[in-house]
C-alpha cells in the first residue's frame, strides 16, 4: 500500500468516525429534550395535583387515593420514561452502568461496587 492509499484510509476513516459521532450527538440531544418534555410535564401534574389537594382540603373534604391515582399513574409512567430516555443516552455514549443501583460503573467493572449485580455489555 503506497503513501497516498494509507492517506486516503486515514481521512476516510477520520470522516466515518466525525459522522459517526455527529449522529450520536444528535441523537443524544433529541433524547435530552425528550427528557426535559417529560420532566416539565410531570411539574405541571404535580401543580394539577396540589391544586386539587389544596382546593378539597381547604373545604375540609377528605381526599381518597383514587381521587388522584390518574394523576399519579400519568406521573410513574413519564418517570419511567425518563429512566428508558436515560439508559438510551448511557448506550449511545458506550457508559456502563448498573440496572439494579442506576449508577454508572467503570468501563471494566464486571460487578456493582454498590449491589454486587452483574454489568451487562
Amino acid at each position: 500500500m503506497n503513501l497516498m492509499d494509507k492517506l486516503s484510509n486515514s481521512v476516510s476513516g477520520t470522516a466515518k468516525s466525525i459522522g459517526k459521532k455527529s449522529t450520536d450527538l444528535m441523537e443524544i440531544s433529541k433524547l435530552n429534550r425528550s427528557i426535559r418534555k417529560r420532566e416539565e410535564d410531570i411539574l405541571k401534574l404535580f401543580e394539577e395535583m396540589g391544586q386539587y389537594v389544596y382546593g378539597r382540603l381547604k373545604n375540609l373534604n377528605y381526599i381518597t387515593k383514587e381521587e388522584v391515582a390518574s394523576l399519579v399513574n400519568k406521573i410513574k409512567k413519564m418517570e419511567e420514561e425518563i429512566k428508558t430516555l436515560d439508559k438510551l443516552i448511557l448506550d449511545i455514549k458506550k457508559i456502563n452502568y448498573c440496572e439494579g443501583c442506576e449508577i454508572e460503573v467503570e468501563e471494566d467493572a464486571k460487578f456493582c461496587p454498590l449491589c454486587g449485580r452483574n454489568i451487562k455489555r
